[in-house]
């Protein structure tokens, strides 16, 4: 995968954080290689003149994905149910995979389902990833793959 997946994820990231989520994070040039507890959400674009697959992932820690799914929602953080954390993160995936769409040439790519999990988050092998990080401390990262 070519360093173009890299830039266009993270432009996603930051239009979408920045516009739905009231966030900005800053990118770091290396994901960490240690897994963490938190929450992951995942998301694969389908080329449609190919076979290829694009997985997008995006690995929160707890705190800070709770944080995003209360800017999203417009609740306070504490106390938040795993669901709202869940739904929140679901359409950040979406939102970003499609951004990441319209980016590269939407007629040249369909999306899939958005899906997230709290648990370890840890990237998989062959990945090219980003960690993010928010006033000055790790929150997370992002990885795309190509299948």
């Amino acid at each position: 995968m070519d360093g173009n997946w890299q830039e266009v994820m993270k432009a996603a990231i930051s239009e979408v954080l920045e516009t739905m989520y009231f966030t900005d994070v800053v990118f770091q040039q290396k994901a960490p290689s240690e897994a963490f507890r938190g929450w992951q959400a995942a998301i694969e674009m389908h080329a449609s003149d190919t076979a290829a697959v694009v997985g997008l992932s995006l690995g929160f820690e707890d705190s800070f994905a709770r944080e995003l799914a209360a800017n999203m929602l417009g609740l306070d953080p504490d106390g938040m149910p795993d669901e709202d954390v869940r739904d929140a993160l679901q359409e950040l995936a979406n939102m970003v995979a499609g951004n990441c769409v319209v980016l590269l040439g939407p007629e040249k790519w369909r999306l899939g389902l958005p899906r997230a999990h709290s648990g370890l988050v840890a990237p998989p092998a062959a990945t090219h990833g980003v960690g993010m990080s928010a006033a000055g401390h790790f929150v997370g990262w992002a990885w795309c793959r190509r299948e």
